[in-house]
């Protein structure tokens, strides 16, 4: 591999990672602040049977506008793999380890708040497009 090859992939993983976690740091505030990540064409499926597009009922957006949204509290991201994927794609694929407070009285313990952990395999397509990368692919897939 050249050089410059080589000096691209690196800047590229650099550049993909920065990216998803931004849009994880952007989730422990709220659905909305994910946004501007996203292509309009972005498709998300989570564990459960749960796909969402820009057509979907509920849609992305709806989604990630709903009052019933629970930010993350904390994240982390390790054992990550960037790939890219032609021109202007890349894939990043990592083991995320997060929680999430309760998201209401039906969640709660009547003494006490628990914090409830999450573990997944999660996958991103970004796309370059108008000058920016843009989240097009996101899927999660439970570790346990």
């Amino acid at each position: 591999m050249a050089a410059s090859s080589a000096n691209a992939l690196a800047e590229t993983h650099d550049e993909i990672l920065a990216l998803e976690e931004d849009t994880w740091r952007a989730l422990q505030r709220s659905g909305a602040d994910m946004i501007p990540y996203i292509a309009p064409d972005c498709i998300f499926q989570f564990p459960m049977g749960m796909k969402l597009a820009p057509t979907s009922k509920p849609s992305v957006v709806d989604v990630l506008h709903s009052p019933a949204f629970v930010p993350w509290k904390n994240f982390e991201l390790s054992k990550v793999d960037v790939q890219s994927v032609g021109k202007g794609g890349a894939v990043i694929s990592y083991f995320a380890r997060a929680t999430r407070p309760a998201a209401g009285p039906a969640e709660t313990d009547r003494h006490e708040e628990r914090d409830f952990p999450f573990e997944a395999l999660c996958s991103s397509v970004w796309r370059w497009e108008n000058g920016k990368w843009m989240m097009c692919f996101h899927q999660q897939t439970l570790a346990s």
